[in-house]
Parts: structure tokens; C-alpha cells; sequence
């Protein structure tokens, strides 16, 4: 699916605009968790395109939560671990 390579530099830029030292979640957790994510959302696209297809909402809601976030990156950091968890189980 090549909708979602285009979505995860999307929502990549996002964390990576909201990240700041000083929130609970630290930028580098952000990152990593972003990265680790990333990756596995396009394991499942090249595997599954059906499941990547159902996950295109849940990013688009992940981006939102990410975006109203601001500075605190402990929601993003949370939505990111729910959704890997979904990804894994």
C-alpha cells in the first residue's frame, strides 16, 4: 500500500515538531516509539494491506491526539504504545 508510507512521514513530522525535553515523555522516547511504529505500521502494509487500510483512522486520530498535544508528548507517547500493542497482539 503506498498510502501509508506517505501517512507515516506525516505523522513523523508531527512528533517530531511536538517533541521538547521537558515533557514526561521525552523527545527521544517520542522518536523511538515513532520509529518503532513506523516500522511496524509498514510491516503490516507490505503483509496486510486490509489491516493497513483499517489502521488509516487510527493514525489519522493518533495525528490529531499529537497535534492537540502541544508540548506534552505523554498522550502521544500513550496513543503510540496502545496502538503498537494493537499492532503486536
Amino acid at each position: 500500500m503506498r498510502i501509508a508510507p506517505a501517512i507515516l512521514a506525516l505523522a513523523a513530522t508531527g512528533f517530531l515538531a511536538a517533541c521538547n525535553s521537558e515533557a514526561t515523555c521525552t523527545a527521544e522516547e517520542a522518536q523511538k516509539k515513532s520509529t518503532d511504529l513506523m516500522a511496524k505500521i509498514t510491516e503490516v502494509g507490505t503483509t496486510d494491506q486490509a489491516k493497513a487500510t483499517e489502521l488509516m483512522p487510527k493514525l489519522e486520530e493518533l495525528g490529531a491526539k499529537i497535534a492537540a498535544g502541544g508540548d506534552d508528548l505523554s498522550a502521544a507517547c500513550k496513543a503510540m504504545d496502545e496502538m503498537m500493542a494493537e499492532l503486536n497482539g
